[in-house]
């Protein structure tokens, strides 16, 4: 009898243990759909300024995203609506890059389109390594822009908003960490996911103590800097 009352128990603690993990791993699908129509959003406002440049630069972040949502699942269908998003993508930075002002509209409209389709599915199959390892500049210039929309959540109030960013930080940090080799790097990027996942994953919406945390990230991220920087 008192075995099978801990077997019991064991069972219960392991399902728990595997809805706390789907649930994370929705979170974090929802977070970085989320992260790709906001950047899709500024993509938009680069190319209302005719800032090409900008928009290029943009469109590389994108595709970063759309990789990341990409390996979430190797089902058909899934797979088969990021490439969508990802082919677009690549057609507006190769229209920014010639800065072909037409074109990168109609391409950006084509984006739209095919990351809403691609927002209006889930991830089946197994998750997939990313398909390409992103040059850490590009990565480092995605991380910025994230970290900038995340302080504005912050700062107003917008706790939902803000975990939601953290919960994409968290997934550039691990392909951070995975850009160099060093004992030291390895360390410093692990710290930012764990601070990262520690604000996506809190129960607390207290602005003030969503605040804390975001700047727990960000003591991480200049702390890596400060170890890398070229003196």
């Amino acid at each position: 009898m008192h075995l099978r009352v801990i077997s019991v128990a064991l069972v219960f603690q392991l399902l728990a243990a595997c809805l706390v993990a789907a649930d994370g791993s929705e979170a974090t699908t929802d977070a970085l759909q989320a992260a790709l129509a906001k950047n899709i959003d500024h993509a938009k406002d680069w190319l209302d300024q005719k800032d090409c440049k900008s928009v290029a630069q943009s469109a590389g972040g994108l595709q970063l995203l759309a990789d990341l949502l990409k390996a979430r699942g190797d089902g058909a269908a899934w797979q088969g609506a990021l490439d969508h998003v990802l082919s677009a993508a690549g057609a507006v930075q190769t229209a920014a890059r010639d800065e072909d002002a037409a074109q990168c509209k109609t391409a950006m409209e084509s984006l739209q389109k095919a990351a809403q389709t691609a927002a209006a599915l889930k991830p089946t199959g197994e998750p997939k390594s990313i398909s390409r390892t992103p040059q850490i500049r590009s990565l480092m210039l995605t991380l910025d822009a994230l970290q900038g929309d995340a302080k504005v959540a912050v700062l107003t109030g917008d706790a939902a908003a803000a975990k939601k960013q953290a919960y994409v930080l968290a997934e550039l940090g691990k392909l951070l960490s995975s850009a160099r080799n060093t004992e030291q790097w390895s360390s410093l990027a692990g710290d930012f996911v764990s601070a990262a996942t520690a604000a996506a994953t809190s129960t607390d919406s207290d602005p003030k103590a969503v605040r804390q945390s975001f700047r727990g990230i960000a003591e991480k991220c200049e702390a890596c800097h400060e170890k890398n920087r070229t003196r």
